[in-house]
């Protein structure tokens, strides 16, 4: 190597293979020569195509790279840089050194506080846009395990009730009701034999209808109100978005890296809180009207959903607490029964007598 005496010593791998190469390195004439005492490696840069990989530091080895190629050369003597630069004025890039290493440092602290800070207050408002980003299959697993640890916190008390007949016909209407109003979700509707007038959905269009809701629907056409409002929490992922409210920057956080780890023991909370958690009234409002879009593409009458919030309202005002629960998570507006009256233009049924009497009796033991 011309220049020996100059030559330092350096590390070099071809981009290729996984082989680094003890290489020695020199400024000549033609450029920067990059030589192997056994000579498997053997070049010479031109000084136009040299090009730094990272920032240079004080102190630190620094790497270089050619304009093409995948070859990358590290130097360890950062102080070589400085008998380059004349040769190859493009290396010529701000070194992070002393003060100004502090100072960036300083900024990216200051940065990041800012960024936690307004994830923190302004996240809640930004819930909805947040949840819209979340994976359907995230979603859906999320809420098949709030739907079995929920089912499983009832076991001791409500039985899933698993008539066919009375499946079918439930099935038949959510297909219905799925078709009036396209989305990207498959519901799944579960019925379990407990009196308590409510139903919930869990993100990903898992539905659990309690046998007391049945009992209390004012008819299919009640009934079918219900299921389709409980679709609209999905469809307009209410759920998601308490999820993301409730848990923050911790959630996007988990979203960021692909972390659903920690979705367990979030899904048993959930499944904990499912059944009295309420939606906001906004959010009721707009379950409403998803419902009422669904009944009447889906041409079902929207009386049997008007009588059902007309009687639920009266039975909770004269403190029914079995009747009154549905609005513990659902909270009324003092107007849902005169909105569904308004904006409802069905006139036929959900169901056919014999569909609705199978579905009044599928939990008959």
């Amino acid at each position: 190597m011309t220049g020996s005496a100059a030559a330092i010593e350096a590390t070099f791998t071809d981009g290729r293979t996984a082989r680094r190469h003890a290489v020695r390195v020199a400024v000549e004439a033609e450029g920067l020569r990059i030589a192997s005492d056994d000579g498997a490696v053997s070049e010479t840069w031109p000084f136009a195509e040299l090009r730094l990989v990272d920032e240079v530091y004080a102190g630190r080895p620094f790497r270089l790279k050619r304009a093409s190629g995948a070859e990358r050369l590290t130097v360890a003597d950062s102080d070589f840089l400085d008998r380059l630069r004349p040769h190859a004025g493009q290396l010529r890039r701000k070194d992070l050194r002393g003060a100004n290493l502090k100072v960036r440092a300083a900024a990216w602290v200051g940065a990041t506080a800012a960024i936690l800070t307004g994830f923190w207050f302004l996240l809640p408002l930004a819930a909805g846009p947040v949840a819209s980003w979340v994976p359907l299959s995230w979603e859906e697993g999320l809420g098949r395990t709030v739907q079995r640890q929920a089912l499983a916190l009832m076991a001791a008390d409500s039985r899933v009730c698993d008539d066919w007949l009375g499946e079918q016909a439930m099935k038949k209407l959510v297909r219905r009701l799925s078709a009036a109003k396209p989305s990207r979700y498959r519901f799944r509707v579960t019925v379990v034999d407990n009196g308590t007038v409510n139903a919930f959905a869990a993100p990903g269009g898992y539905i659990v209808v309690f046998r007391g809701l049945i009992d209390h629907a004012a008819g299919s056409d009640g009934l079918a109100g219900v299921m389709a409002h409980e679709m609209g929490h999905v469809i307009e992922r209410h759920g998601m978005e308490n999820l993301v409210k409730a848990l923050g920057l911790s959630f996007v956080m988990s979203a960021l890296i692909g972390d659903t780890s920690g979705f367990a023991g979030i899904a048993t909370d959930m499944a904990q809180n499912l059944a009295t958690s309420k939606f906001s009234r906004d959010a009721e409002r707009e379950a409403d009207r998803v419902a009422v879009e669904m009944l009447n593409r889906a041409g079902i009458s929207g009386q049997g959903f008007q009588a059902f919030f007309q009687m639920v309202a009266r039975e909770d005002g004269s403190g029914e607490s079995t009747i009154g629960s549905y609005f513990a998570s659902h909270p009324a507006t003092g107007g849902r029964a005169q909105f569904v009256r308004q904006h409802a233009t069905g006139a036929g049924t959900a169901m056919s007598d014999a569909e609705w009497q199978a579905v009044r009796r599928m939990c008959n033991r």
